[in-house]
Parts: structure tokens; sequence; C-alpha cells
């Protein structure tokens, strides 16, 4: 702007003074005094471009008229002049114009770098507006967008040292000029139309205003006043159909190149709507992995590549932290009974109850199946707290239909830095304190390194297990069951036996998902050992114990069929136990209904520890109400007891159903079930498991008592 002024004066004096010498420099020069003109027609045509410099230059026909000048010099000299006034101003605009070029593919280029080295929207739009001040030269670059009052500044970069820009509530853009507020603007009042940025957003092209000070009204024309521009141009930033914003850029002097200027930043415009374009298609696929699809929350993915930032974070400014692993109890029963989808919508608002008993600031996750991790900020105080909040959450009823459920959490808490350093190690030291507390009946355990050894013992058992099940090392031991009335043991009940006790192994088989495996282990047994009791005259039954889990599997009746007909035993030799929960589940009793279409006999093992409804007993197919041995022990010598056990009696024979009393031990147990009207006993009274071996010889032996004691 001031070499353009500096010329236009420069001319325009030189100009006077060749017109005020004109008639000395032709007395002294003669014919060849026009060609001074040529001293002021240079400067003129560089300042004000080829058309003006060249009517200035036909102008030299004045006073050479007035001199009386030749005819011939009339129209050869002004033409020369003009003709290099013109191209004065030609070589003045070539020369502006390779400049522009060669500022505007820096600019250009820099931010095409920017873009590719970008890793979310907001930094490419950073990089841009900074490439267009250090790199194109601008005063001053934004990129705007519409709200719903009107527009607003996302990112901004100024090339004028001292200022700055800040956003005040969203509706109000200050200038600073070090660190003070010297003008302010209300947003949503300007008018819009009178700005390059609110133009290109409204149209959806680029604007390009030469010079603001020409524009009435001009909406930040006391932005350009401070800031010291005079041109603008803004493009329109386009991704996936839509105008995304508008970029817009200042510059000091007033541009004869704005619509070159225009064409070119709409290719940035261009550029900036692509990359945003693929940076957020990134971002969608980079959050569809890192989210879990069914409850929104965090998968276990994204929790590690998070959490390990927030690790990081918390070692920086030495603040403690505590991690959460909570797991929900009773989900694999109502997900194996009433089904996935009814245990998807368990997950689900579990999910919200947990948004809601934590912080925003806390990282929450879905790490797998029913369990769940926080991380949050705090020691272990914080951590109960936010533990016991989440227990109150989850403990209130779940309506699943017509239904009610209600649910709790085993929560494990590992510190940070005390337990750990890493997630990894966290993470585990959390698991195995959710163990702990969910074997001390559910709550919240802090981690203990005694706890640690003791997981790594049950890791092992489940290996172990694993292979115990692929090696059939795990077989079938068989108790009888006596018929008081005959004499007869007309059913053995097959407990699997391992080198580990029961108690330990077959809760471990459930909890580790390899209940239906064990089951059809002990099932395949089973059968075949009655097939061979069968071909040496051993018209033997046989019950066996399934799993919750099991009974609601897709493969157990293919199985059972199979079974059955491949050994070609009866279906009535086999009776199926299962726990008083899971047979009045919904799903539970029509698995039973199925079963007993089969043919197979049904009994509900250890009646009355569960959660029973009369009305829902009494529709189910069964045969046998087995009485758990917590209300035998004192039959003989408790009057709650021994009313228990007849009010069971009695409870079965109106529906139809006999009872079993299971661990009877001595002569007085099974003589007062006697009289409350038992028929069958089983117990160390009776004897106790056996391996099938023994069985032939076992059964002989008591036939053989039997009969002494009928003679």
């Amino acid at each position: 702007m001031q070499r353009r002024r500096l010329g236009l004066l420069l001319g325009l004096a030189l100009g006077i003074a060749f017109f005020a010498a004109y008639p000395t420099l032709h007395s002294i020069f003669g014919e060849a005094a026009p060609i001074f003109a040529l001293l002021w027609l240079a400067p003129l045509g560089w300042a004000l471009g080829p058309w003006p410099g060249a009517a200035l230059g036909l102008l030299t026909a004045l006073p050479l008229y007035l001199s009386g000048h030749p005819g011939t010099d009339l129209f050869l000299l002004p033409a020369t002049a003009a003709l290099v006034a013109a191209t004065a101003g030609w070589i003045k605009r070539r020369t502006e114009l390779y400049a522009f070029r060669e500022r505007a593919l820096r600019f250009l280029g820099h931010v095409g770098l920017k873009a590719a080295e970008a890793t979310h929207p907001e930094e490419l739009l950073e990089r841009a507006v900074e490439a267009a001040v250090e790199a194109g030269g601008y005063r001053l670059a934004m990129v705007w967008e519409r709200s719903p009052k009107g527009f607003r500044p996302l990112v901004w970069k100024l090339g004028v040292p001292g200022y700055d820009l800040a956003p005040i509530d969203g509706e109000k853009l200050a200038i600073l000029y070090r660190g003070k507020a010297v003008r302010t603007f209300d947003l949503e009042h300007l008018d819009w139309t009178k700005t390059g940025a609110g133009q290109a957003l409204a149209a959806g092209r680029s604007v390009a205003i030469a010079d603001v000070r020409r524009v009435p009204r001009y909406a930040f024309a006391e932005a350009a006043r401070v800031l010291g521009y005079r041109s603008v141009v803004a493009v329109p930033i386009k991704s996936g159909g839509r105008v995304r914003g508008a970029l817009a850029v200042t510059s000091a002097d007033p541009s004869a190149l704005a619509r070159e200027e225009a064409e070119l930043l709409e290719e940035v415009g261009v550029l900036l709507g692509s990359a945003l374009e693929r940076l957020e298609l990134k971002e969608r696929l980079r959050t569809q992995a890192i989210t879990d699809e069914l409850t929104g929350l965090l998968n276990r993915r994204g929790f590690l590549e998070w959490g390990q930032a927030v690790l990081e974070a918390a070692a920086r400014r030495q603040v403690p932290l505590s991690l959460l692993y909570l797991d929900l109890n009773r989900f694999k029963q109502i997900n194996d009974t009433l089904g996935h989808v009814v245990g998807d919508r368990v997950l689900v608002e579990a999910a919200r109850r947990l948004r809601q008993a934590t912080r925003s600031r806390d990282l929450l996750a879905r790490h797998g199946g029913d369990e769940f991790a926080i991380l949050l900020e705090g020691g272990g105080e914080v951590a109960e707290k936010v533990a016991h909040r989440v227990q109150k959450a989850l403990s209130e009823p779940f309506l699943l239909g017509e239904e009610s459920h209600r649910l709790s959490a085993s929560i494990g808490v590992a510190l940070f830095p005390t337990d750990g350093t890493s997630l990894a190690e966290l993470l585990r030291k959390a698991d195995i304190a959710m163990y702990q507390a969910k074997k001390e009946g559910g709550g919240v355990a802090f981690f203990e390194a005694g706890s640690d050894r003791a997981l790594k013992g049950r890791a092992a058992l489940e290996r172990a297990l694993v292979r115990a099940i692929e090696e059939r090392a795990i077989r079938p031991y068989y108790q009888p069951i006596l018929d008081r009335e005959s004499g007869e043991v007309p059913i053995f009940e097959a407990l699997a036996r391992w080198q580990v006790s029961p108690a330990t192994f077959v809760p471990l088989a459930e909890e580790a998902g390899l209940a239906f495996e064990l089951d059809r282990l002990i099932l395949e047994q089973v059968v075949a050992d009655l097939a061979e009791w069968q071909k040496a005259g051993l018209e033997l039954a046989a019950s066996v114990n399934l799993a919750p889990s099991s009974l609601n599997h897709s493969d157990l009746l293919p199985l059972l069929r199979d079974l059955l007909i491949a050994h070609e035993i009866p279906t009535s030799r086999l009776v199926l136990e299962v726990t008083e929960s899971a047979s009045l589940e919904p799903r539970g009793e029509g698995a039973l209904k199925r079963l007993h279409q089969l043919g197979v006999r049904l009994a509900v093992d250890d009646f009355g520890t569960g959660y029973s409804s009369i009305e829902r007993v009494r529709t189910l197919p069964l045969s046998f109400l087995k009485v758990p041995r917590v209300f035998i022990q004192g039959v003989d010598t408790s009057k709650t007891d021994a009313a228990i056990a007849s009010g069971i009696r009695m409870f079965a024979r109106e529906l139809g159903f006999e009872v079993i009393a299971e661990g009877v031990e001595t002569p007085a147990q099974a003589a007062r079930l006697a009289e409350l009207g038992y028929r069958y006993l089983q117990g160390f009274f009776v004897a106790a498991a056996m391996p099938k071996s023994e069985i032939p010889a076992w059964v002989e032996k008591h036939a053989q008592k039997a009969n002494r004691k009928r003679a």
C-alpha cells in the first residue's frame, strides 16, 4: 500500500514538473522533449495499472499541442508514452500476480501438509489458520461456523504482534491487546450480510471484498481499523454435501487480486472439507472400535487406550487413582433362563445406572460380558464411596416384562500407585479383589497380596479342570436311593468325582462356562453305565444333576435323545435333577416340559432352599422333590425340622410327587422319616457313593440282606 502511494505521488510530482518545464525542455532538446514524459508515466503506470497509465500517457498530447509540436509527434509520442505506462502497469501486475501465486501456493502446500498430519478435526482447522498467517502472510485467519444464534468463531490466528481474540460467553468476541480487551463485538446482533464469512456461509461460495472501507456499514469495520486490514476473502468449507464452516483471511492492502485469491482459497476450502470428511470418518471408525455397541460405554480396547493415558497424566500430577472392577451377581442365571435378549436389556440398564452413579470425569467401560470397570481419581476412601453408590444403584429391581429381578454387584478395588503403576496390573489385581468379594458373598473388597496367590491357584485349577474334561478324568460315582417300602434300590444318583472336591470344581465349572461340558461328560458316562448294567441283567435307573445353564442349553435335548437311542435305554431310566431356582424361571419351566415330553423323569434338588412359588411348582411335570440334608439332620431331634419335613411331604403328596430325603445318616433319622411317610431315603445310612464297578456286587448283597429281613 505504501509503495503504491509512493509511486502515485512520485508520478504526479514528475508529471507536474514535466508540464511546467516542457517549454524549456523543448527549447533545449527540441523534438526529443516528449521523451521526458516517460519519467513520470512509468511510475504512474506502475502505481495505477496499465489502463489508467495508458490514459495518462495519451494526455501527453495536450502539452505537445499547446507547444505547437509537429503533427507527427502529436500521434507517435503520446502513443509511445501510453504504451510505456501500460507496459509498466502490466509488468507491475504480473510481478504482483507472480508473488501472490508463489505465496498462495506455499500456503496451499502448507495446508495440505498440515491436513495430512492432523489427527482430529480441531487440530486440522488450527493448523490451517496457522499456515494462513505463517505461510500465506495474512494478518488474520479465522474459521467460522453457523450457530443457532448466528455465527461463531471456531479457531483463529493473528499475525499482528500483541493482538489476540477471545470469545466471551459464546455470544461476544473481544479483540485483546496484550491481554486486555480493546474492542468487543456482539456476534448475535451483527449484520452478517456485511461480512465475508457470513456471506460465504449463507451462499456456499467464495466472497472477496477488495477494500472493506468501501463497504457501507461493514460489520467488522472497527476490527479492520484496530488490526489494520483492508481486504477480506472468505471461502466455504464443505464436506458431506453441506457447508461446515467458512475460512476468512484478511490482508493489509486493498487487493487488486481479490478474485484470483478467492479462486485459490476455494481450493483450500475443498482441501479442508475433504480432510475433515476423512478425519471424521476415521474418528467414527475409531469410536466404533473402542465403544461397546450394546451399552455405548467404552469397550475393553477403549478402556485400555484411554485408561493408560489417564494413568500417565496422574503420574505426572502425582495424584492417586482407583480402579473398580465389578461383576453382576446372578446375571448369568438371568441370561441363561430368560434369554440373551433379556440379558442385553439388563446390561443396557446396568450401564445407565452406572453412568448415574459415577462422575462425568470417571472412566467407565464394559470390560466384557457382565463385567464393568471404572477408573476414577481418588484414593481408597473415594473408591469405597463410589462402590457403595454403584451397589445401591444396581440393587434396585430390574423390571423385565411382567417380572422384576434383583441383582447385586461384587466389586474389587485396586489403587494406583500402591497396587500397580500400569493399567494391566491394576486390572489384574482389581479382578482378584472382585473374586474375593464374590467369594465373601458379594460386596466390596480391596486387593490384598494373599488373594493374588489364591487366584493364581484358581486359574491353575481351571486349566486342570479343562484338561480333566477333555481327558474324561472326571467320573461318576453312584449313591443308592432306597425304596423303604419295597427294600429295593430303584435309583442311583450319579455324583461327579475328581481329584478335587466337588464343592470346589463344580461351582468353578459354572463360573468358567464349562458347566455344560461337564454335564455332557457325566451324562455320556451314566447312560453308557446304564447300558452295561442292563446287559448284565440289572434294570437300574440313574439320576444326574444339571447345572442351571445346562438346563436351557440348545444341545441338551438332542444329546439326551441321541444317547438314549444309541444305548437303547428307556427314557424313564434317566432322572434329571435341577435346582429349585432354575426350574421356576420361565425358560426353566419350558425346558422341563420339553424334557418331560422326551420321557425322562424330573426332580427338583434341594427343595425349600430356593425361592419357590407353590403355584408355580404345582404346574411343573415333576416326579420327585428332594429334601436337602439341612432339613433332615435334625428331623429326629428338632420339632421345627420335623414339621418342615412333614410339611414338604404333605405338599408333595397333594401334588402327586414323591419325596426323597437326602443326607440320611442314622437309624433314628430313618425311623422318624418313616413315621412322617417318607418312602425314599438317600445318604450314608443307605450307602456312600461308589464307582460303577462296585454296583453289581453291592446290589446283589443288598438284595440278599433285604430278603433275609423279609424272611
